[in-house]
């Protein structure tokens, strides 16, 4: 029997998109929606551009208020924006309320969200919920996505597009350590995910957010990677933010993963040993490299800078370390945004 999913956050980017893809093999699934991207959704406004196919968005659907009115889902996929503390209690408080007194396990969480701190939050609020004793028997799984997502509004239309094989990793962060039923899932789906061990994850969440932090400063001065490369100033300022955080990344006693044709240790080791003047010679075709390695979609979601640029300047901060060239972005992006 196919396990029964609810994706929390369809409408944006990843959850419409992990919807969409689980929902063409497992339609025991729906997605939770707040009122404005459900009536987009009944009034077949909602697309799916993969590759050359363009598909309308037909998963089931409802409103969060109606979550577990019918039944409780064996995982949940939360693809909400940060922070995730509020949301993880929202539903789990609720689902706690619908199962007191049955001897029913409660659904696997499963996060997608940028940055360090999803995984902390979640449990850290399961733990207010429940407990910290009832709280470990949650599985909680961090989810780290590396294709990117476009997200287009078009005559009172969305236009969620990706490229394929959506390539992911995950890792367990709290609760049971068994995972088949998620890796099945992703298989059935033709989901490239790869599974890191739990000691590992940390280090996935690192190397995820060195992928987001690439094109930052081409994207603030609304720039492609391969436009931003070509200018020698702005090439710069990219290579000098990349090896300021992968200095605090080696300091906390992390590291960069590889993954399975994602060879982002030995980028890593580039960026941090190599010095600036010898990048520059090949910034051409770096630029080339990380553009493909992103269906030539242009570097999105820099209203989550707090996420990317931020978490740099906290973990310097941490470590009292300084990340001038991390500041400096983060503050034009907040001025931009404002």
């Amino acid at each position: 029997m196919n396990s029964k999913i609810a994706v929390i956050g369809v409408g944006g980017r990843t959850g419409t998109m992990l919807a969409f893809e689980i929902g063409r093999k497992n339609k025991n699934i729906f997605g939770v929606a707040e009122a404005r991207q459900l009536q987009l959704i009944k009034d077949k406004k909602l697309y799916i551009q993969r590759g050359e196919n363009l598909e309308l968005f037909r998963e089931k659907v409802i409103l969060p208020e109606d979550f577990g009115k019918d039944s409780l889902p064996d995982i949940i996929f939360l693809t909400v924006k940060n922070p995730v503390g509020p949301t993880v209690k929202y539903y789990y408080q609720k689902m706690y309320s619908i199962m007191k007194g049955k001897n029913e396990n409660l659904p696997t969480l499963i996060l997608s969200q940028n940055g360090l701190s999803a995984g902390r939050e979640a449990v850290i609020a399961l733990k207010e919920i429940f407990g910290e004793e009832e709280a470990k028997k949650i599985q909680v799984i961090r989810m780290s996505l590396f294709n990117s997502v476009d997200k287009k509004e078009i005559s009172d239309k969305i236009y969620i597009s990706y490229f394929l094989p959506i390539r992911l990793a995950f890792g367990v962060v709290s609760g049971s350590k068994e995972t088949t039923q998620l890796r099945n899932i992703f298989k059935d789906s033709e989901i490239e995910a790869e599974e890191v061990s739990p000691k590992n994850v940390q280090n996935m969440e690192f190397s995820k957010l060195f992928t987001n932090l690439i094109g930052v400063p081409s994207a603030l001065k609304n720039l492609s990677i391969k436009e931003g490369f070509k200018d020698k100033e702005i090439f710069e300022e990219e290579i000098e933010v990349l090896k300021e955080y992968l200095k605090v990344v080696r300091v906390s006693g992390g590291k960069i993963l590889n993954f399975k044709k994602m060879p982002l240790k030995l980028l890593a080791n580039l960026i941090s040993f190599c010095p600036l003047s010898i990048l520059s010679l090949f910034r051409g075709k770096l630029a080339n490299a990380i553009s493909k390695g992103r269906g030539g979609k242009p570097k999105g979601n820099l209203d989550e800078i707090d996420y990317y640029n931020g978490e740099v300047v906290k973990l310097g901060k941490n470590l009292s370390m300084p990340t001038p060239a991390n500041e400096k972005v983060l503050n034009l992006a907040r001025m931009v945004q404002n």
